[in-house]
């Protein structure tokens, strides 16, 4: 009878603990689901978000994961893709109404007439410029003459090599750059198909893991505050349903926040694997001899075969050496940081300059009301 008593206790301890932390995370980090849902029974809504398997669009997977474990608010279920250059065609043609993207090739898209809009940013920081672990290159001036792989023509990869080159002297003619879809540029290194290549991790830190590559530089060290990609919307979704919109921010946002948030409560739908509990399609465990801070977690829900299926243990790798090697706060969008990037993708070609009778400009493409009210 005793025995029973304290099961029970010890289970009603354990309701309470999830309980808490539901009202933390779905509560707390994420008040317009609610509000949105309301109560009674009254249908969800729902959209698709695109990402690719990096680590700039880590909170996507994650907010993914949160409201598909929600009862209430709207579920963003994401959906995977390989590389860019889809993600712009179902942009273009409507299929797509939501993604993580890169910042120069919205901002490209915007400028050929796709009616999109920059409403947050993936990351800040978490590129990574590597070279073959045996490799003489010691320094950005020793890439001259070799051949490097960037992730997109309108990349903010390929914007930083270009301020780099300036700063050490290069040319365009110095330096060949090749288009690789990220999660391929680790072999084409081991292959040594290309000298170099910079990108968002995890696919850099792959290469460190398994012994053939070598960090040339961290973007984090060469331009502070980095921005590789952004959530981008399409402008007929923001003007049918606003506030969907502004829940899909709130929930980025909300996730960015526990990523980088100190702590060790554990997600919804998140165990250790001490618990002895068997992952299923609705449970991620933390691998056994982990700790459970929240970036641990991040890389356990994002691991997952349906978003990066990628080893958990190369995703914690990139989110804790170093700490700092990519962050998800701060991320509302900021008129200097476009208008720099802007400058080099217009010297670059990418589209062309405003000019008085076709002006284009930072409120072309970026709205950032919903950031603003996602951070109040």
């Amino acid at each position: 009878m005793a025995r029973s008593i304290r099961i029970g206790a010890a289970l009603i301890g354990v309701l309470a603990t999830l309980f808490a932390l539901h009202v933390q995370l779905n509560l707390g980090g994420w008040p317009r689901f609610l509000k949105r849902a309301g109560s009674g029974g009254q249908a969800r809504g729902e959209l698709l978000v695109g990402f690719l398997p990096v680590t700039c669009h880590l909170t996507c997977p994650v907010t993914s994961w949160v409201t598909s474990h929600s009862a209430r608010g709207s579920v963003f279920r994401s959906k995977k893709y390989t590389e860019f250059a889809t993600i712009a065609e179902e942009f273009k043609s409507g299929q797509l109404k939501a993604s993580f993207i890169l910042a120069p090739l919205a901002m490209t898209l915007r400028r050929q007439g796709v009616p999109i809009k920059i409403v947050y940013l993936g990351h800040r920081d978490g590129t990574t410029l590597i070279v073959g672990k045996d490799s003489r290159i010691r320094s950005f001036a020793d890439l001259r003459g070799k051949t490097i792989a960037i992730p997109h023509r309108y990349s903010n990869q390929r914007i930083l090599l270009e301020r780099q080159m300036e700063r050490a002297g290069l040319s365009a003619q110095n330096l060949k750059m090749v288009v690789y879809p990220p999660p391929e540029m680790p072999s084409a290194l081991q292959k040594h198909a290309v000298d170099a290549y910079i990108v968002g991790e995890p696919f850099a830190a792959k290469a460190e893991m398994e012994g053939y590559g070598r960090v040339l530089a961290f973007t984090k060290d060469l331009w502070p505050n980095f921005i590789s990609c952004v959530l981008a919307v399409r402008e007929d979704l923001i003007r049918s349903d606003r506030s969907l919109v502004q829940e899909l921010v709130d929930g980025i946002a909300a996730s960015g926040r526990w990523i980088d948030a100190p702590g060790q409560d554990l997600a919804v739908g998140v165990h250790r694997a001490e618990e002895g509990v068997s992952e299923t399609p609705a449970v991620a465990i933390v691998p056994s001899g982990w700790d459970a801070n929240h970036r641990s977690q991040a890389a356990a829900i994002a691991s997952r075969k349906e978003y990066y299926n990628q080893q958990p243990e190369l995703l914690r790798f990139v989110l804790s050496k170093p700490p700092d090697r990519v962050r998800y706060t701060g991320l509302t969008p900021a008129r200097s940081d476009f208008e720099e990037i802007q400058r080099y993708a217009e010297k670059l070609g990418y589209f062309q300059p405003p000019t008085p009778g076709d002006p284009f400009g930072f409120q072309d493409y970026c709205d950032t009301t919903f950031a603003i009210a996602a951070t109040r």
